[in-house]
């Protein structure tokens, strides 16, 4: 085992405050399964996580307070044995079709994959002050004051409107499936738990179109604020595939609480400035917010198109109802005056991915500082070995 390393975190020119980094490691350290990672200073420990990546592994953790400009220096010991300390715990509860995530030993999220719903989701998802940030509705039913429209609006999920010809974003008469058909990552740990999943996109008939792999990654942060990540993959194993224009669907989707929602009161704000579905629905951004009340706490949810995805920044499909989701494919229902053709086709064997970064926090985009996250993202601290 390779013995004790020193690594430099520089912040760069933002603040920063429990954000992730990671920095893969040389292949002598393939054999590290935990690290005792302190702050070279003042010796505190700071949690750490170690992951296999490619032939060698990968070292993550959450920064402490860190202001712009600003450097820390770190302390790494590679240890063989694997760290029992969980902070994130992933359980696949089999019998139930679901597996439960919990940060800091409270409930976060759920992610449903049962054969008996049309796709799989995320419910409930439970952020600061412990409310519940997404609609109930339909897999909860006759909660007060809850909106009943649109059935397939469940919490968090993935789906689309057009895959060739087959509807796999509503549950009309002839709607596509999305098939769980495994999970090739389940895990917990001191820094995050992680879901990777592996699903057919089929057609109304049950056959397969192509397959989706779902990489969700849960951050332990401190406090009620809340933050995953959302990666997914298309694999056209059965042949070429073309996603037609509609804006009915979004590769990320939030149904928000009603009680959210901009006719309730809540605001929508995305990343170039605008406010609400008048100046945010069809519109190109980097990240988009909904915030609003719920139980009297001011609470809000941000998706965030990472710079690498195909046509960044997305456009938003998002409305004043509590829905809002991530939709690239949509030109000729947001700009039907340009004349643009929205369609994106996947060849035979086509790999294509999207990542996107979900944030669940107090107060409103502003004062939850969503751009910050933002940059967090897509510019993380530079971490090196020295």
């Amino acid at each position: 085992m390779v013995k004790k390393f020193k690594l430099l975190l520089n912040a760069g020119p933002h603040n920063r405050s429990k954000c992730p980094v990671s920095i893969d490691l040389p292949v002598s350290y393939t054999e590290c399964r935990s690290m005792d990672l302190r702050d070279a200073a003042s010796a505190k420990p700071v949690a750490s996580q170690v992951t296999k990546s490619g032939k060698g592994v990968t070292l993550t953790w959450l920064t402490n307070a860190l202001k712009a400009g600003a450097t820390q220096k770190l302390v790494a010991v590679p240890r063989a044995e694997k760290d029992t300390k969980t902070m994130v715990s992933v359980e696949d509860l089999s019998s139930d079709g679901k597996v439960e995530v919990t940060i800091g030993g409270k409930p976060f999220t759920s992610y449903h994959y049962a054969h008996k719903w049309v796709r799989p989701f995320l419910y409930p998802v439970i952020g600061p002050y412990g409310t519940q940030v997404t609609r109930n509705w339909p897999i909860v039913e006759g909660v007060k004051g809850e909106h009943t429209d649109h059935v397939h609006h469940k919490s968090i999920w993935v789906a689309y409107g057009e895959c060739g010809r087959v509807d796999n974003w509503s549950e009309e008469e002839g709607h596509g499936w999305q098939r769980h058909r495994a999970f090739t990552n389940l895990v917990s740990g001191p820094v995050f738990g992680q879901i990777t999943a592996k699903n057919d996109w089929n057609t109304h008939t049950d056959r397969k179109q192509f397959e989706e792999v779902r990489a969700m990654r849960f951050f332990a942060l401190p406090g009620g604020d809340r933050l995953f990540d959302v990666d997914v993959t298309f694999r056209m194993t059965e042949g070429p595939i073309v996603f037609r224009d509609t804006k009915e669907g979004g590769l990320v989707s939030v149904r928000v609480a009603s009680s959210m929602d901009v006719r309730n009161g809540g605001t929508i704000q995305n990343g170039y400035g605008g406010m609400n579905e008048d100046e945010t629905w069809g519109k190109h951004a980097p990240w988009c917010d909904y915030s609003g009340m719920v139980g009297g706490k001011h609470v809000g949810v941000a998706i965030m198109d990472h710079e690498t995805n195909p046509r960044y920044p997305t456009q938003w499909h998002v409305r004043d109802y509590g829905l809002m989701t991530a939709n690239c494919f949509a030109s000729k229902y947001y700009r039907p005056e340009a004349k643009l053709k929205g369609d994106m086709t996947f060849k035979k064997g086509a790999v294509t991915s999207w990542r996107y970064r979900l944030y669940i926090h107090k107060g409103n985009a502003d004062s939850g500082k969503v751009a910050g996250r933002f940059h967090d993202y897509v510019a993380p601290p530079q971490v090196a070995l020295v």
